[in-house]
């Protein structure tokens, strides 16, 4: 823990402590100093693709397929590396020639010209993927899982031309063929695999006939100067954007030293006396907003100066429109390590008007991912929940294709749904969670869907009681104190990130002065372990001070209630989680955190997710398993209103990979469920049996 959470501290650290390093005397140059912390940054973030694939290689060797016991040597080695894999910036490279490159010195084969989107990948020496293979984003290969108290590595293999949608889920010990297409939204279990020539779709992934490679248009050839160039453009790319988004940093510097200025400012220098964290904290406040407003400019300009406007059509991959699309998506990959604190709240609509999408009135967004701004409608009074998968581009052949996604007056898109490129919903549409849209000719006004591939269901629960001035029509008190809220919490995060980079780099900078720099590593590295830590003890002092114990509950949207328990969820999520939680995964600490945080989780748990909001109202029992991107679901938002309830997860049960159990389903004793299963609300699952899909079906009697 502290070597992993030392390299998390280094990569935000260094570059604060060069550029004050560099303005401490008169006579020091900002631009010099700007300069210099710019490539401390830019060293920093190359060096954890190399750190990465260097403690993959030292500490994992080449693992091979099997069937290991939890918590031993082989596991060891596999946890340690999977940490230092997932620290490194991805983001950067997804979608670009360069994701090849990195995915090959993690020890997977990749063939030629293969087309990989964003994904997470546990073992990499078991990933094979074929000549000109498509892979889209999102996708999940989760060939590392613990079942019945074993450790197990299985390998995937995807044929020549293969095909695997966003959003899919492939269990180890899978394959597809060649010319095989695996569907968006879809889940692939372990011993499965797709015949070549054929389309499976929805989960579980079922046949749903051949695919005929004749439908695709013939891939363009391309050189290998154009190759060439497109990867300098992707690496230049990358690391240019990268350094622009870091740029808004500097002027949050500028402002902290001058509101520090104790000649200008003596009584707010007084009034802090002693108290260094807390006075940088107020005074990073401001900071923050200014760097968080800067960003989003930024993002605009680049976009709306630098970048042609996308429009319906196919392009190849191989092709100015395509690196003008990865751009784009690199602007909003770069900008949300940033602005993350904006969804979920009063001023997302904002942010994605300022893009290019189209967004109605009183729209609510939350985490979408996969959006292409200039192809996005979002109707009036629309709800787009946590992780919505929202009209990605769709890749396939060698050929990238766009089309307008329209979401349409007052529809809402659940949890982990995928809307597909291309579609329209109408008014007043419910997609379920973890549910894919189906073609638009098949919808109706008011209609609700759930399932992948979706059933259309004939009624739907709806939420009564509450007046429309707490739902759908706020007052303007309301809707002020609501941003005034939001507003503290997207910037509260960033704010205390710079009060412990400055207490920090202002502690060591003495020492520093004397050329003492082995005693000035240490420091920071201490520092920087108690910060991680310490982001856990405010969120869990934030939670049980302002929120106390969760309980069963419905409160509208427009309701303090509602405000602070999206604010504890962002600050967790935005501090607590990427600074601590997140290196704790797939270990027997999680659980023990949790538990201070209020959740009921016994003894000998295997917990591979940091997915969990409403603590208190989760409950898992002894030795039970919950595998990578599982969610105890314990609120929905339906019809504005957020109902709480408790999740109930019984001992020695496996819970498989992007599975959602939502509040008040119970599941009893060595119940296992697979990969993207829905458990729904209120579902009591009897003891010994397994279930697959969405929604939950029986597979077999354990």
């Amino acid at each position: 823990m502290p070597p992993l959470l030392t390299i998390r501290m280094g990569q935000w650290l260094a570059p604060f402590f060069t550029y004050h390093f560099h303005t401490g005397s008169p006579g020091d140059s900002v631009p010099y100093a700007v300069a210099m912390s710019v490539l401390v940054f830019l060293f920093a973030t190359v060096l954890e693709f190399v750190i990465a694939i260097a403690g993959k290689w030292l500490i994992a060797g080449r693992l091979e397929p099997g069937n290991y016991p939890l918590w031993g040597f082989v596991y060891y080695r596999w946890w340690l590396t999977d940490r230092l894999v997932e620290a490194a910036p991805t983001y950067l490279i997804h979608g670009s020639s360069l994701h090849a490159w990195w995915l090959r010195a993690l020890g997977a084969s990749v063939g030629d010209d293969a087309t990989i989107g964003s994904i997470t990948l546990r073992a990499p020496d078991l990933l094979t993927v074929g000549n000109r293979a498509s892979i889209g984003n999102a996708v999940n290969f989760e060939n590392a899982r613990v079942e019945q108290g074993r450790f197990i590595l299985g390998s995937i293999e995807l044929g020549d031309h293969s095909h695997v949608g966003s959003y899919a889920v492939l269990e180890g010990d899978t394959s597809l063929g060649e010319w095989a297409h695996l569907d968006a939204q879809s889940a692939l279990r372990a011993g499965e695999g797709v015949p070549a020539r054929r389309l499976s779709t929805g989960s579980p992934a079922r046949d749903a006939g051949p695919f005929d490679p004749t439908s695709l248009r013939p891939r363009p050839q391309v050189s290998s100067v154009r190759r060439a160039g497109e990867a300098a453009f992707f690496l230049f790319g990358a690391l240019l954007i990268a350094a622009l988004f870091f740029m808004p940093v500097f002027p949050t510097f500028m402002l902290i030293d001058v509101l520090d200025d104790a000649e200008l400012f003596p009584r707010l220098s007084a009034l802090f006396s002693g108290l260094p964290l807390l006075k940088y904290f107020v005074l990073a406040l401001p900071a923050s907003a200014v760097m968080i407003v800067l960003t989003a400019l930024l993002s605009a300009g680049i976009r709306w100066s630098i970048l042609p406007r996308l429009r319906t059509g196919s392009w190849p991959v191989h092709s100015n429109v395509y690196c003008g699309k990865w751009l784009v998506n690199q602007i909003q990959e770069s900008s949300l390590q940033v602005l993350h604190g904006i969804y979920a709240t009063v001023f997302a609509p904002s942010w994605y008007r300022l893009l290019g999408a189209k967004v109605g009135r009183d729209a609510e967004i939350s985490t979408a991912l996969g959006v292409v701004p200039d192809m996005l409608t979002l109707g009036d009074e629309t709800f787009i929940a946590d992780a919505v998968l929202l009209g990605d581009e769709e890749i396939d052949g060698g050929w990238m294709t766009m089309r307008p996604t329209v979401v349409s007056r007052r529809s809402f898109v659940g949890n982990g749904a995928y809307i597909p490129d291309g579609t329209t919903l109408p008014e007043n549409v419910l997609v379920g969670v973890l549910s894919r849209a189906p073609e638009a000719s098949t919808m109706r006004s008011g209609d609700t869907w759930l399932g992948s591939p979706a059933m259309h269901l004939p009624a739907r629960e709806t939420v009564t009681g509450f007046p429309e001035a707490l739902t759908f029509r706020p007052s303007p008190w309301r809707r002020l104190a609501r941003g005034l809220i939001e507003a503290f919490r997207i910037v509260a995060p960033h704010a205390i990130v710079i009060a412990a980079g400055y207490a920090i780099v202002l502690a060591v900078m003495p020492v520093a002065g004397v050329g003492l720099w082995g005693r000035v590593v240490w420091e920071l590295t201490v520092y920087g372990l108690v910060f991680g830590v310490s982001t856990f003890v405010f969120v869990a002092a934030f939670k049980w001070l302002l929120l106390g114990r969760y309980r069963q509950r419905s409160e509208p949207m427009w309701t303090p209630f509602v405000w602070l328990s999206e604010a504890a969820t962002n600050l967790y999520e935005g501090i607590a989680v990427p600074n601590f939680m997140r290196y704790l995964r797939g270990t027997p600490w999680l659980p023990w955190a949790f538990n201070l945080l209020g959740c009921h989780i016994g003894k000998g748990v295997y917990l591979d997710t940091t997915d969990i909001t409403e603590f208190d109202c989760v409950h898992i029992g002894d030795h039970a398993e919950m595998n990578a991107l599982t969610c105890p679901q314990t609120h929905l938002f339906e019809d504005r209103v957020m109902k709480v309830d408790h999740v109930v997860i019984g001992p020695q049960v496996t819970v498989g990979s992007r599975t959602t159990v939502l509040y008040g389903a119970r599941l009893g004793e060595r119940v296992q469920l697979g990969p993207m299963t829905l458990v729904m609300k209120g579902e009591s699952l009897p003891d010994g049996t397994r279930w697959r899909g969405n929604p939950a079906a029986p597979a077999r009697r354990v």
